[in-house]
């Protein structure tokens, strides 16, 4: 059961970054690209989130494929919570990749007025 919620949420979160993402790049070919670099690489909060949100789905990322390494090569045993563990880590790097999408979005496409 739980799998089947860790699978359901991926594929929300899936289809919701993939949402941000089309979103994004509809806008992108529109888009001043000076008024963009100026609202992108002046804003330090922008910047600084946007690298909590890259190093923390990397790290989330990283440990999900480090598990399943040792799980592969029989370092650990495969039990109920270190499946979960490891399917748990998958989505946090999903769900920090989309948020990183929103951020973008609203970047170029709330706060963008062409």
């Amino acid at each position: 059961m739980e799998k089947t919620i860790l699978t359901g949420a991926s594929v929300i979160f899936a289809v919701t970054g993939l949402y941000f993402v089309v979103r994004i790049w509809l806008k992108w070919k529109n888009t001043d690209m000076d008024v963009l670099k100026a609202r992108v690489f002046l804003n330090k909060k922008f910047l600084e989130k946007n690298w909590i949100y890259v190093f923390l789905s990397g790290a989330s990322l990283a440990t999900h494929q480090s598990i399943d390494f040792l799980l592969s090569i029989n370092y650990i045993t495969g039990t109920g919570w270190i499946d979960r563990l490891s399917e748990f880590l998958e989505l946090t790097a999903l769900v920090f990749l989309v948020i990183l999408a929103y951020e973008w979005f609203r970047i170029i496409y709330l706060k963008h007025n062409d």
